[in-house]
């Protein structure tokens, strides 16, 4: 099974550069290094993905926008991921990543307190843009405490936190990384009183010219009963 377009997604690898081979089956993956390893990865080209989020509210309404998302390498450190929604919306999100840097984030047209902005649901959704950018992997506590299957899928459970809560929407987020491939498959997001405010999985897969392609997320919010879903078309 194969998790490349994530990466384009998600910012998620499929090769991870900690060696998990080399370590005894009932050792645990140093959280830091886990998570490293993943903000380090670089896209090998270029992509454009058409793609749609389609949002269910909790009185059973939907709501469909339209979306194309680019993936643009900027040098050998560095990449950009632009998200466009369709008019009427005209709405451009964009996460910049590179190697040892804090992400940046845009927002187009630009609006106020642009800090607060990343936990802004894209188009609509549960998606934030600190979700998409793997903000938590830039926490200071990074921690394995299990492996676990997930999905039929043998994965390393990786918990983060932030020291304080105060700037950031989550105060613990638990992510299911594939053991094989690197991918992020799973993820759940939790309040100051550990209540359980969203959760991450990866749904639909689709095979093309004899290989797996992700062309389904699915974030559950809790809080306000929701679904979005981020549909990939290839």
């Amino acid at each position: 099974m194969k998790f490349k377009q994530v990466i384009y997604i998600l910012c998620i690898s499929c090769s991870l550069l900690v060696d998990f081979k080399s370590l005894n089956a009932a050792s645990l993956v140093n959280g830091n290094d886990l998570a490293l390893s993943i903000r380090n990865t670089i896209p090998s080209e270029n992509n454009s993905i058409a793609a749609s989020m389609e949002v269910t509210l909790k009185n059973r309404k939907r709501i469909n926008t339209s979306l194309t998302i680019e993936t643009k390498l900027l040098s050998q450190d560095e990449f950009l991921t632009t998200y466009k929604s369709s008019p009427p919306n005209n709405t451009t999100w964009k996460i910049k990543r590179k190697i040892k840097e804090k992400n940046k984030y845009q927002i187009q047209p630009e609006k106020n307190n642009s800090e607060k902005n990343i936990y802004i649901g894209l188009a609509n959704s549960s998606f934030t843009l600190a979700d998409l950018g793997l903000e938590f992997l830039h926490w200071p506590i990074q921690k394995t405490i299990r492996k676990q299957r997930r999905k039929s899928r043998l994965c390393h459970v990786l918990e983060s936190k932030p020291f304080k809560q105060a700037s950031e929407e989550y105060s613990r987020v638990l992510s299911w990384i594939d053991e094989k491939s690197g991918a992020i498959i799973a993820a759940d997001f939790f309040d100051s009183n550990n209540n359980l405010l969203k959760r991450f999985s990866v749904k639909g897969l689709t095979k093309i010219k004899g290989l797996w392609q992700v062309d389904e997320l699915e974030m559950r919010d809790y809080k306000n009963g929701t679904k979005s879903r981020l549909k990939l078309r290839y």
